[in-house]
């Protein structure tokens, strides 16, 4: 093989990590600090909360929302915060289910928070999870 194509394919090789590295952190260009720490990975379950579970927070969410693969009704949302004070969240009531939910939250203190929230399918059909965030 020639000597210098050999020499460019080392270099390609070398380089592409810190290309890939660069483009994921370009995505995200413009975003806040609170936006991209409340920004959530994809879960195997497909499901998408914001804010994210174990996300970190400078300031309190005014809302919760969760994205499905498939739509969904909120049906329940409880918060429980430091000292165990639990909230249940009044949800609003939905004509139809939507891939992506969202309800107001109550105003959050710093602290640490779970979300429990359980959602139904058109065909009745029931999901369900917890969502832990700090709030600082």
């Amino acid at each position: 093989m020639n000597r210098s194509i050999l020499a460019g394919l080392v270099t390609l090789v070398a380089l592409a990590p810190l290309s890939l590295a660069q483009a994921q952190s370009h995505s995200h260009a413009g975003m806040s600090a609170q936006e991209h720490a409340a920004m959530p990975a994809a879960p195997a379950s497909g499901i998408v909360t914001v804010p994210a579970d174990n996300a970190m927070l400078s300031a309190a969410p005014e809302t919760f929302s969760a994205t499905f693969p498939h739509a969904m009704t909120l049906k329940s949302l409880t918060v429980t915060g430091p000292a165990t004070d639990t909230v249940n969240v009044e949800i609003a009531a939905s004509t139809a289910p939507q891939m992506t939910v969202t309800t107001s939250l109550p105003t959050l203190a710093p602290g640490s928070y779970s979300a429990a929230w359980t959602a139904t399918g058109s065909d009745g059909h029931e999901m369900n999870g917890t969502v832990r965030f700090m709030v600082h």
